[in-house]
């Protein structure tokens, strides 16, 4: 059995039309959790729409965050699989039977697919146009939180580094904070450009303060795991392009400063301010 645990927050329509493409799926033997961190009675008319469609648990939590939403219902999976969908995403009616068959056929630890848009291009990231395990050397472009369907067993073993993500200080890289975690204990993560799903692409509007927000908290994430995992070269990697993306948009468009300086001040930030109550659940 798979059991598809969902975080939500503020996204009431989005997780309708989730919930709908779960229902058409090809596959059949899951249940659905979802972790509400809205007000209380927010969901209610669609916990019921849904209710008698499949297996459904509702679970009211009260602390802000993607990560620890996820790790909340892993604890209350009785799956054999988990896949962690984003409250914004939609499913193919293959994606699940696809998933589960790959999953099972290459007796692997995890698999990742690769998101898109509405025109069928890569969303969120530029994923490889290769299939193939993944390696410490060779996972860039190879994974998304979204798309992963991991076992149970291995997942409980490693959890969400819940100092990461949406809704905390830091506010993405939890999945490549897993992946690194995982590769170094030499699981077996496998890459499919053939599971598909949809998500929409972040950035639409680098003026818009929400974006500009969003990528403070994402860069002070980077920051995170590039100092948890001793990564220095990625780090000042990226600063420096950032330092010269942003000479040269001082210069020839100057409408996308403010979104490239907020990403380099919480990339300084994520270097600085350093969270005390760091910990893997």
């Amino acid at each position: 059995m798979l059991s598809i645990i969902i975080p939500t927050l503020g996204r009431k329509k989005q997780l309708e039309d989730l919930l709908i493409s779960i229902d058409k799926q090809e596959y059949n033997d899951y249940e659905v959790i979802i972790v509400d961190q809205n007000p209380p009675g927010y969901l209610e008319d669609i916990i019921v729409k849904f209710n008698n469609k499949f297996r459904l648990k509702h679970i009211m939590i009260y602390q802000k965050g993607a990560a620890h939403s996820r790790n909340i219902g892993s604890d209350e999976a009785r799956g054999d699989i988990l896949f962690f969908p984003d409250d914004d995403s939609k499913l193919f009616k293959e994606t699940i039977s696809l998933a589960v068959e790959t999953l099972n056929k290459l007796g692997c630890d995890c698999i990742f697919g690769k998101t898109v848009d509405e025109s069928g291009q890569d969303s969120v990231v530029n994923y490889s146009a290769t299939n193939g395990y993944l390696t410490l050397s060779d996972y860039e472009g190879k994974f998304v939180e979204a798309t992963m369907f991991i076992k149970t067993d291995i997942f409980k073993q490693y959890y969400y580094d819940s100092s990461f993500g949406v809704g905390t200080f830091y506010g993405a890289e939890e999945a490549h904070d897993l992946v690194i975690r995982m590769l170094r204990d030499n699981r077996k993560i496998y890459y499919t450009k053939n599971i598909k799903m949809y998500h929409p692409n972040k950035i639409l509007n680098y003026n818009d303060p929400q974006e500009i927000k969003r990528v403070f908290t994402y860069r002070c994430g980077f920051a995170h795991l590039c100092i948890k995992h001793n990564m220095k070269f990625k780090l000042i990697k990226r600063i420096i392009l950032v330092s010269l993306y942003l000479i040269f948009l001082s210069v020839f468009n100057r409408k996308k400063t403010r979104y490239y300086f907020s990403e380099l001040l919480g990339i300084f930030s994520g270097i600085v301010i350093r969270n005390n109550n760091e910990n893997h659940k």
